[in-house]
């Protein structure tokens, strides 16, 4: 029987073990036990077991976001305690001075309606009202021209003079973010109550 030696093809990174057992993939000095130094592409990342163990509340403080890009595949950490670090949502305050008595009917905050998510968390006016009638304050947002503008008004109400509105807004990247389509039309019949047979999340 003739025996054949098959030749061996090195890769062209650098492939190093060291003496803890660690495995590096250019690098010299793995960390881990696998360290790669530079970038990769994969499918799927499978653990080692079923399941993923709970974290501990010590590395509960220690615990990484990470944010991947579908552009460029590249994973980025997310560490809102840095400035110039994205977050998973941002919280802004809108501080609109001098509006029409209480009246502001849109007022563009210039984010992109295509790109995120934009909610008002809470809005107060700074002056008295008066009127004929008891109103609660409608506010909110609506997406004009794929920009979001926020409206606030007392309705049938007005003070003496300009105010000031104090609005906070989440604003969310869509990436992180479930948006489901439209729900419904409902047909409540004329009544005062209904029900979704067909929730979108049960």
């Amino acid at each position: 029987m003739k025996k054949t030696l098959l030749p061996v093809i090195l890769c062209a990174f650098s492939f190093s073990a060291a003496q803890v057992g660690n495995v590096g993939i250019n690098t010299k000095t793995p960390r881990v036990k696998l360290d790669v130094a530079g970038t990769y592409k994969s499918d799927k990342i499978m653990t080692g077991s079923s399941s993923v163990p709970a974290i501990t509340s010590v590395e509960k403080d220690r615990y990484l976001l990470l944010s991947h890009s579908i552009s460029d595949n590249t994973v980025k950490r997310i560490n809102p305690g840095q400035p110039n670090s994205p977050g998973i949502a941002s919280i802004v305050t809108y501080s609109l001075n001098n509006v029409n008595g209480d009246w502001v009917e849109n007022f563009n905050t210039k984010i992109n309606s295509n790109d995120y998510s934009l909610m008002v968390l809470s809005a107060y006016f700074d002056r008295d009202l008066y009127g004929p009638n008891i109103a609660i304050p409608s506010y909110g947002v609506k997406s004009v021209n794929n920009e979001w503008q926020i409206y606030a008004d007392y309705s049938q109400l007005a003070p003496t003079s300009n105010g000031v509105w104090t609005i906070v807004c989440a604003v969310y990247p869509k990436t992180y973010v479930k948006i489901f389509p439209e729900h419904g039309p409902f047909n409540i019949n004329g009544t005062t109550t209904g029900s979704d047979n067909a929730p979108i999340l049960p």
